[in-house]
């Protein structure tokens, strides 16, 4: 294994590739034991800042530790400014890329000894010419089952699924905090956009809030792409789109009245990172997954499922590797969407009464519910960030 570990991508704690790369970094400072700018004494890689980094989008628990790997990079750019393309001797990068294996400029300028491909993607139907540069390099990573087998499908051969995990410290069931009193709260996260099914959540929380005027949605939907969330409107269940304004929250709650819901019905908890999710968490009594596509096992997912929530999961793509009949409650009815150009394979339009109708069991059967809430904690423990962390460097050697 090479002395190092390169990563392409800039690290955060609000969207899922930033928070896959605390998570990686940290582990590989933890195990190698050694300071940031030390030796490794236990043959673990040390880590390679190759994209900028931004403090201010990452929890203060985490600077002292990223600094030193921060400053590494800053000094990497100066000395190469002059360089277009850079190699990097006893080194083993990680090129991240998303819809048509697309790779971003830090990618493109950098290469080690090793180069492994790391994607997470949604839309099918890739380009032959982005499969061809996928096959240069020296293998490949996926985030899902399903990704794998459509690039093996595709005529790659050296294919590896590494799921990403869950910190299972800070992700557990909690004590309520009773906030919210008697209400049945239902929790639904994941940035606003047509993918991730928002529409088909509000249509059906509509539909059993008309049941059950004590229940309140509780979101976590904050996209700062204008685009991406316009791309909701392409669902069957809403007629408007939320508009960009200086409060997230406001902004989404804005939408979801005017699209019927009653006033104090929803709350948007708005930007928040990913260490502050626990304490919006702890007081779901379930949570609702109906998303189309996930071109990894849904990170959002996961720590509700690590949290002990009941969780409504749709059965496609990426969920289908973490969901199960005895961990969750499956939307098995998955109608195909629409897809004249090939984007959408595997992709499933959950149905609103299915949704409606697990909201009620949990509703009306807390026992089981919870039963199911704990064996979804049970298999999360077993996929924590270290677990998964692990898999994915020892699939190197």
């Amino acid at each position: 294994m090479e002395s190092r570990l390169a990563i392409t991508w800039g690290l955060s704690s609000i969207h899922g590739w930033g928070v896959f790369g605390i998570n990686l970094v940290h582990e590989l400072l933890a195990r190698a034991g050694f300071a940031a700018n030390g030796p490794s004494s236990k043959g673990w890689p040390r880590p390679l800042l190759l994209n900028e980094t931004n403090l201010n989008l990452i929890a203060p628990t985490y600077h002292a530790m990223l600094q030193p790997l921060i400053d590494e990079q800053q000094r990497l750019v100066e000395n190469a400014a002059h360089i277009e393309s850079v190699g990097l001797q006893d080194t083993l990068i990680l090129h991240s890329s998303g819809n048509n294996l697309v790779h971003n400029d830090v990618s493109a300028r950098y290469r080690g000894v090793r180069n492994a491909g790391f994607t997470f993607f949604e839309e099918t139907a890739i380009p032959a010419p982005a499969i061809a540069a996928a096959k240069t390099f020296d293998t490949m990573r996926t985030g899902s089952d399903w990704n794998r087998d459509y690039l093996l499908s595709r005529g790659l051969s050296d294919v590896i699924c590494i799921h990403q995990g869950v910190d299972s410290t800070t992700f557990q069931p909690r004590a309520k905090t009773g906030r919210f009193k008697d209400r049945f709260v239902i929790f639904s996260g994941g940035k606003l956009e047509f993918r991730k099914g928002q529409d088909i959540v509000l249509a059906a929380f509509k539909a059993f809030h008309e049941r059950h005027p004590e229940a309140l949605l509780l979101t976590v939907w904050q996209n700062p792409w204008a685009d991406s969330m316009a791309t909701v409107l392409q669902g069957p269940h809403v007629r408007t789109a939320p508009r960009h304004g200086p409060s997230v929250a406001d902004s989404i709650m804005a939408w979801t009245a005017g699209e019927g819901l009653p006033d104090g019905a929803h709350i948007d908890v708005g930007v928040i990172g990913n260490a502050s999710l626990p304490d919006v968490l702890r007081d779901a009594d379930a949570a609702v997954f109906a998303n189309r596509c996930e071109g990894g096992t849904n990170l959002v997912a996961m720590e509700c499922m690590a949290s002990g929530i009941p969780c409504v999961m749709s059965m496609n793509t990426g969920h289908l590797d973490i969901a199960s009949n005895d961990n969750c409650y499956p939307l098995t009815q998955q109608s195909k969407i629409a897809d004249p150009h090939g984007r959408y394979e595997a992709w499933g339009e959950s149905d609103v009464d299915e949704i409606v109708a697990a909201l009620e069991a949990i509703y009306h059967d807390r026992a089981q519910a919870n039963i199911r809430g704990q064996r979804a904690v049970t298999m999360m423990r077993q996929m924590t960030w270290s677990t998964q962390i692990e898999k994915l460097v020892t699939s190197f050697n």
